[in-house]
């Protein structure tokens, strides 16, 4: 491949100074011979985690191990993200906590890919050997309830990445609305964050519910993010929220922040950038577009 490339840029170059027109077109079509059988073959530079890094990876020790896998999930080698899905369960407790995993973890579960989202939730809970079992969930739910102050965060975190990858969805969804409606505006927050984290439809009309009516800003900005581009959240489910977010952009009782955050969370979802902020204007293009 290499020795294609610098064929080709002689041949560029050949071309561009070349004095005589039939000199100039003949490097051309030369050119044309190399390239475009390439892009018929369908071959690309976008990286795959084939037999190579596979093998690279597992004659690591388990900690470096589960860092590069991440770290190429990351960097999205095509099959790596499974591969840290599907092993990571194994890792558990023959790796630990570190600042470079969890690091790791965090640009993971902000990946635009949801793949290497999931596969970010599988690294946390082998840092921290967590067992994606009803023990687990029962665990989390007793710290939670026992010192909301202390474990609240950690543990409504924790649930979600379980809900996450399919285990106790339910309960675990019917506890993160509970605290989603707690008195305490931080458990809201890190509730909120949860629900986005654990994903699904269903917690949509949540999401919804707390950016249009929290007491808190900082709350509801929360569950504008969940709704927009973080979390868990399919492109198909973020859609379901639009009818809902041109409620609130019509609602008299939103402020002009709170349009503000209705509109980027239109933005972000339908990649409509150019959309005035009006929601008859927003209305009209949804429809036209098909998502309304």
């Amino acid at each position: 491949m290499k020795r294609i490339v610098v064929v080709a840029i002689c041949l560029i170059t050949t071309a561009a100074f070349a004095t005589s027109s039939e000199l100039r077109q003949i490097a051309i079509e030369q050119l044309r011979s190399i390239a475009q059988p390439l892009f018929q073959r369908g071959e690309t530079i976008d990286p795959h985690f084939d037999r190579f890094y596979t093998d690279m990876v597992e004659a690591l020790p388990p900690q470096e191990r589960a860092e590069r896998a991440l770290e190429l999930a990351i960097n999205r080698y095509a099959g790596a993200s499974e591969y840290v899905t599907e092993h990571a369960a194994s890792w558990g407790g023959s790796i630990k906590a570190s600042e470079r995993l969890t690091s790791l973890v965090r640009t993971a579960v902000e990946s635009p890919l949801m793949e290497t989202r999931m596969a970010g939730f599988e690294a946390h809970l082998a840092e921290y050997n967590i067992g994606k079992t009803p023990d687990s969930v029962a665990a989390f739910l007793d710290s939670v309830n026992r010192d909301p102050q202390q474990f609240g965060a950690w543990s409504l975190w924790n649930l979600a990445a379980i809900g996450a990858r399919g285990m106790e969805r339910e309960k675990i969804f019917s506890n993160l609305i509970f605290f989603a409606r707690a008195t305490d505006a931080d458990m809201r927050r890190h509730a909120v964050d949860a629900l986005a984290k654990f994903g699904g439809v269903e917690t949509v009309p949540a999401l919804l519910d707390i950016a249009a009516h929290d007491k808190s800003n900082e709350v509801r900005e929360r569950a504008f993010c969940g709704l927009a581009e973080s979390g868990t959240l399919l492109l198909a489910e973020r859609y379901t929220a639009l009818p809902g977010l041109l409620a609130i952009a019509q609602d008299p009782a939103s402020d002009q922040q709170i349009r503000d955050w209705t509109y980027q969370a239109l933005r972000e979802i339908t990649s409509l950038r150019g959309v005035p902020n009006d929601p008859q204007l927003w209305r009209a293009q949804l429809e036209r577009v098909h998502l309304l």
